[in-house]
């Protein structure tokens, strides 16, 4: 989470992007202009709810402006741009096709998976999952059932359910997995 100071700094940036007065800010939000003049010089912190009236009013979400990292409301990478993740238990490599975008919670990879002799541990974790398989074919275990995914097939699933994909045929597989989670392995 960033500093006060660092909020209080993206707060204005974003007012003055708008071109927006503190007054008029007040009037869009209800929190007074002392108040948010208070939070953008970084003397005090908002409550979440004057931070949810505040980030309306700038038509931003809250998340925005607690975020780590400043995100962009749309992100574009290139292929020679692509950070990867490897997991040679799941002979799984997943690509990020995005870096996310401002109060996004989806992650979308490109997964090309080799094929492993013995099936890898079953995970969970929060949130929910989609595969889609462009070539080739993934084991999918959700829980107690089971799917044989070949190309042109999609499995959506919540991942609270113990899971885990991967590929046992020689030709591996080719697929784009989307999550509201960071990949677990």
């Amino acid at each position: 989470m960033p500093s006060r100071e660092e909020l209080g700094r993206r707060l204005r940036t974003v007012r003055l992007q708008r071109g927006l007065t503190l007054k008029e800010v007040e009037n869009l939000s209800g929190v007074s202009m002392t108040h948010t003049s208070q939070i953008e010089r970084g003397m005090t912190s908002p409550t979440v709810g004057a931070l949810e009236k505040l980030a309306k009013a700038l038509d931003r979400t809250a998340s925005y402006f607690i975020e780590e990292e400043i995100l962009e409301e749309a992100s574009h990478r290139s292929k020679s741009d692509r950070s990867a993740l490897i997991s040679e238990k799941c002979g799984l490599r997943l690509e990020r096709l995005t870096g996310g975008i401002a109060g996004g919670t989806l992650r979308f990879c490109y997964v090309k998976a080799a094929p492993v002799l013995n099936e890898p541990p079953l995970r969970r974790h929060e949130g929910e999952e989609a595969l889609a398989v462009l070539k080739g074919s993934l084991e999918v275990v959700v829980g107690d059932d089971r799917y044989r995914l070949k190309s042109g097939d999609s499995l959506h699933f919540r991942s609270n359910r113990p899971h885990v994909f991967y590929s046992n045929t020689r030709s591996g597989a080719e697929a784009i997995w989307v999550s509201t989670a960071d990949p677990v392995f």
